[in-house]
């Protein structure tokens, strides 16, 4: 069964507390985070002081993505967050192995990260190594994109790759009600979704995100 994530870099943050508690009310299970340097990708969000401070104060499982430059600086600090799916971008660091395996060590789930123009044969000596896989289908950092559907073909391409193995397939980036029904159908096991679900009403948003996919 595919799974929605909500994005709380899309929630207001001036409700932050609230856009927690109606997730949870919602029986959302993971809550995508998103870290951002100002350096690998231009926006800045959501420190791992702040991000220990929200898992604190939920029951969600957190997915956080780093969006860092040299991620081995900071690896240590998100592992200690407390959460329990780390991904980080295939191009941040010459030494994505190494993180990867810090992360596994920690006992949390390894992701690696893909920018629309990277190729998805990058991972093919990391399947081992990693839980998931996050696609993104927009350029990071930058919210209200559209949706690049070359994507569609990467992800079944990417679940080709994978073979079989017990690695999951993340999409993260512009991802409406139509847009999620699409990308679950070429192979995406988790879908990320930021402003297509905390609008006006998010309650009927999340029911129908929900419905595309089922």
């Amino acid at each position: 069964m595919a799974q929605i994530l909500p994005s709380i870099f899309g929630a207001n943050l001036l409700r932050l507390q609230d856009e927690i508690q109606f997730l949870e009310a919602e029986k959302t299970e993971i809550l995508h985070v998103d870290l951002m340097d100002g350096t690998y990708v231009s926006n800045i969000a959501f420190g791992p002081n702040q991000i220990a401070a929200m898992k604190k104060a939920s029951s969600m499982m957190f997915d956080v993505h780093m969006m860092l430059a040299n991620p081995e600086r900071h690896i240590d600090d998100v592992i200690n967050t407390g959460a329990e799916m780390i991904s980080v971008h295939y191009e941040s660091t010459p030494h994505v192995h190494f993180i990867l395996q810090k992360i596994k060590k920690a006992g949390r789930k390894a992701g690696i990260v893909l920018n629309p123009a990277t190729p998805d044969s990058v991972i093919e000596y990391l399947l081992d190594d990693i839980d998931y896989i996050l696609i993104m289908t927009i350029n990071p950092g930058q919210p209200g994109q559209i949706f690049i559907e070359k994507s569609l073909e990467k992800i079944r391409n990417t679940k080709k790759l994978i073979a079989g193995r017990n690695i999951k397939i993340e999409v993260d980036g512009g991802v409406n009600a139509e847009i999620a029904k699409k990308v679950k159908e070429a192979g995406a096991d988790l879908i990320v979704v930021g402003g297509a679900l905390f609008n006006s009403n998010p309650k009927e948003s999340y029911e129908s995100l929900r419905a595309s996919i089922q």
